[in-house]
């Protein structure tokens, strides 16, 4: 079984969030069963606004192959270093991996249509346990430009192991996922390349890459993505596996109630968590890009120039 994993929260982020959460995601859910491909829909909502309906509520109501993870918004005060992200995307996605059921695991976003490639390959079955299956992105208004043949893939031209909008489209066995460790929890000041460092652990892991086709993402506002995207030195994160990923430590309580799973904090943690407020970001000094050497390349030009 594949276990699907997308996440988000009720507040209908770009304006048209839930429109275009449930059009993916009807579509996706047909032609999954159209291939007799067996799945379950794992979405988990991230920090949910107290003062309105869950969303969770919504795709149980939409899928009956669908689990929801609410992920209480105590915890995310609790671990967020920046004060301009409401939803840590990976943490979440982790979270779903951490409870999924399904031998295998593909990562996803819900604002993508699966297309006909991709699902094809799923439904041959013939997965290698070792190798990291990516798909690349198209931008799309509507849904009937999916699979358009006179539309290019933006990542044509990647080499293994794909890294170009990774977060919308990893496939991989949950063993190799284990393996890895998740996506890397410890940096808690951003959501930015936490996908491209996924890619590259599983590469350097296993040397194999592959790449199976193409989705298709809805193109949408992004408000407050320049306040929110940290640039850092991704490449210098540690590859070391992750002890523990998706908040399935001593330190979560999960509840589970039907089909949906709460996780919330014990009292000696809910006190700090309800009287911290998540600080401005601030790259940590071994991740820090050294832009002088950026620069060098321009002095050495002017020095050059200097000479004419």
């Amino acid at each position: 079984m594949i276990s699907i994993i997308i996440a988000g929260r009720n507040d209908n982020y770009g304006g048209d969030f839930e429109d275009r959460l449930f059009s993916t995601s009807r579509y996706n859910v047909d032609a999954l069963r159209a291939h007799g491909i067996e799945f379950e829909l794992i979405f988990v909502e991230w920090n949910p606004l107290p003062d309105r309906e869950l969303l969770s509520e919504k795709v149980m109501d939409a899928f009956p192959e669908a689990r929801c993870i609410v992920v209480d918004g105590a915890i995310h005060r609790l671990i967020s270093e920046n004060r301009h992200i409401a939803v840590f995307e990976y943490h979440a996605k982790n979270a779903g991996a951490a409870r999924a059921k399904g031998d295998w695991i593909l990562i996803t976003n819900p604002d993508n249509f699966l297309g006909g490639d991709v699902l094809q390959f799923l439904q041959q079955g013939a997965f290698d346990a070792n190798t990291l299956y990516r798909a690349g992105r198209i931008d799309i208004a509507d849904e009937t430009l999916v699979d358009s043949p006179d539309l290019e893939d933006d990542f044509a031209h990647e080499d293994a192991p794909f890294f170009g909008a990774s977060g919308d489209f990893i496939f991989c066995s949950a063993e190799l996922f284990r393996q890895i460790g998740g996506f890397r929890e410890d940096l808690k000041f951003t959501n930015t390349a936490k996908d491209v460092i996924f890619c590259q652990s599983a590469f350097e892991r296993t040397g194999q890459a592959v790449k199976i086709g193409c989705t298709y993402h809805l193109s949408h506002g992004r408000p407050q993505h320049t306040s929110r995207r940290i640039v850092f030195a991704w490449h210098k994160v540690s590859r070391l596996p992750q002890k523990t990923f998706g908040l399935a430590d001593d330190d979560v309580i999960a509840t589970t109630h039907g089909r949906i799973t709460r996780l919330t904090l014990p009292d000696h943690l809910l006190g700090a968590a309800n009287g911290r407020q998540p600080p401005d970001p601030a790259v940590p000094h071994e991740y820090r890009v050294d832009y002088s050497l950026v620069r060098q390349p321009r002095k050495a030009l002017l020095r050059f120039m200097g000479r004419l």
